[in-house]
């Protein structure tokens, strides 16, 4: 992109050239916000339990980057939301997501349903 900038300054002529460099000096000082990158996020929702033989007191959420094969928690203690937002994701990957209900004693539930998200690069 400098190498354009530097390139178009030399076509122009006389005092084109210095109105024309302003105005294109002001557009790529504005294009880094335009052109940053997305910060993406997933955002979770599930439905609480209709039937549960022990009340759920909370919600622990796991991830996974490797197709399932190994889960990290992202909360360390049960939320009572049944949504949660990740926003500790990289572009371009695909996470593999699961909730699990947790009870009053801290046991928790066999997982949710699987779901998996590729976040756009």
């Amino acid at each position: 992109m400098e190498s354009n900038r530097l390139r178009s300054r030399a076509r122009l002529p006389g005092i084109c050239r210095w109105r024309c460099s302003l105005l294109l000096a002001f557009c790529l000082l504005s294009l880094p916000a335009a052109c940053k990158r997305k910060h993406h996020h997933v955002n979770l929702t599930w439905k609480a339990p209709t039937s549960s033989p022990v009340p759920v007191v909370g919600y622990r959420i796991y991830r996974s980057a490797d197709g399932g094969a190994t889960y990290a928690p992202l909360n360390s203690t049960p939320i009572k939301e049944t949504t949660y937002p990740d926003w500790v994701i990289q572009n371009g990957r695909t996470y593999r997501y699961q909730v699990r209900s947790v009870d009053a004693h801290g046991t928790e539930s066999v997982p949710s349903n699987m779901v998996d998200v590729t976040v756009p690069k």
